[in-house]
């Protein structure tokens, strides 16, 4: 016996599933005017599948736009009159300063006049009438001052409460208003516009249609309408066991062949999914299988073949195990038969790593092609399995 290497694999049964089945449901509450595809009818990535008539939506839509250009039309008129507003404001407060100054100015000049007259009046040269009429005359002033200052007070209150430019005073609430409405009234063209793009119904995926639940006329009321199925790759499901499970990796490398067809097809493991009942052991292995042509469907039976992890050790033949049990082999010692226990470790059909054996020993490599027992004395020959240069043959001496 010599170490060896053996690439075991488990053999599983199981079932071709869809990669992924796409339900598709219409959410307008629009009648449906034309069907395009039937069931078992190949479908690709935004082909149409149905229309749903929408003379409605494109009327409202057409009366949302109006709306909007006649919102639009308004607030430009609001924010033009906002300006224009704004621009009288600053004019009458300018107008304002300019009429106060003057009079401030008028003002000045009669109260200098006034002190004058009233020296030259106490030295005698100048009449007293003269000097009261001045004195009427700063008075006179005086009221232009105050009235010029109440008069500028008054523009600078109308342009506080008008505001400023587009962003204050009572102009500010018509301006948000009318920019509101304008919003309010594109948000619905936007709206409608979406739902008069959704009312044509098209495909999501590649795959094929499995199902259709719509007619001409109907309204679809948010049911399930088309159901598809993608093939382009498909999931091989293989329920396998607490022993099986426990051997077998993500990734792993599976062959697999359907009922009544010999062409192989090949996958990896893409997932080992937990027993779904608490306390059961049935685990399935789901392997992602490449089927561009279309070839595998969904439902098929198909076997898997999963390569597991390579093991090395002690190799021998399967045909050395006296029974099924695989824990006993016939070991040759100076040429008698001895029943040694050994394990099996794993083997592939042909052959089996064992442990409880070493390199350089002799068995019987095929038990059943000799007539031996354990205590036999046997000459080594073609059935038995020697250290490396013995023959192996194991014939039984009378």
């Amino acid at each position: 016996m010599t170490s060896g290497t053996i690439h075991p694999s488990l053999q599983i049964a199981g079932v071709v599933t869809p990669y992924r089945q796409v339900g598709i449901a219409a959410d307008l509450t629009e009648p449906i005017g034309d069907v395009d595809v039937q069931e078992g009818d190949r479908v690709h990535v935004g082909q149409p599948l149905a229309h749903l008539l929408t003379d409605d939506l494109e009327a409202q839509l057409a009366s949302a736009q109006r709306t909007v250009a006649e919102d639009v039309a308004r607030f430009a008129q609001a924010a033009y009159q906002t300006n224009a507003t704004n621009a009288q404001d600053e004019a009458s407060i300018r107008s304002a300063q300019a009429t106060l100054h003057q009079a401030n100015v008028s003002l000045d000049g009669a109260r200098t006049d006034l002190k004058r007259y009233e020296a030259l009046e106490a030295q005698g040269y100048l009449a007293p009438q003269t000097v009261d009429q001045q004195r009427t005359t700063v008075a006179s002033d005086v009221a232009a001052v105050n009235s010029a200052q109440a008069s500028l007070n008054q523009a600078v209150a109308n342009a506080s409460a008008n505001g400023r430019g587009n962003n204050a005073g009572v102009q500010q609430a018509e301006l948000q208003s009318a920019r509101a409405a304008a919003d309010a009234a594109q948000a619905t063209v936007e709206q409608l516009t979406r739902q008069i793009g959704r009312a044509a119904i098209t495909s999501p995926i590649d795959g094929i249609v499995d199902a259709v639940n719509a007619n001409p006329g109907e309204y679809p009321s948010g049911r399930q309408l088309f159901t598809i199925e993608q093939l382009s790759s498909v999931y091989a499901l293989l329920p396998t066991s607490t022993a099986q499970v426990v051997q077998i990796t993500n990734g792993a490398a599976v062959s697999l062949v359907t009922a009544n067809s010999t062409q192989k097809d090949s996958g990896k493991v893409a997932a080992v999914l937990d027993a779904l009942q608490p306390g059961t052991t049935n685990f399935t292995v789901k392997v992602l299988v490449p089927n561009p042509d279309g070839h595998l469907h969904a439902g098929m039976p198909i076997t898997g073949t999963v390569a597991l992890p390579p093991v090395s050790g002690i190799e021998i033949p399967v045909t050395a195990f006296v029974d099924d049990t695989h824990v006993n082999v016939y070991l040759v010692e100076n040429g008698v038969l001895k029943s040694t226990t050994v394990r099996d470790v794993k083997d592939d059909g042909t052959h089996a790593i064992v442990t409880g054996l070493t390199a350089g020993q002799t068995i019987v490599s095929d038990v059943n092609s000799v007539d031996v027992g354990n205590g036999d004395r046997i000459s080594t020959g073609g059935g038995a399995s020697p250290a490396p240069g013995a023959s192996g043959a194991g014939h039984k001496h009378k």
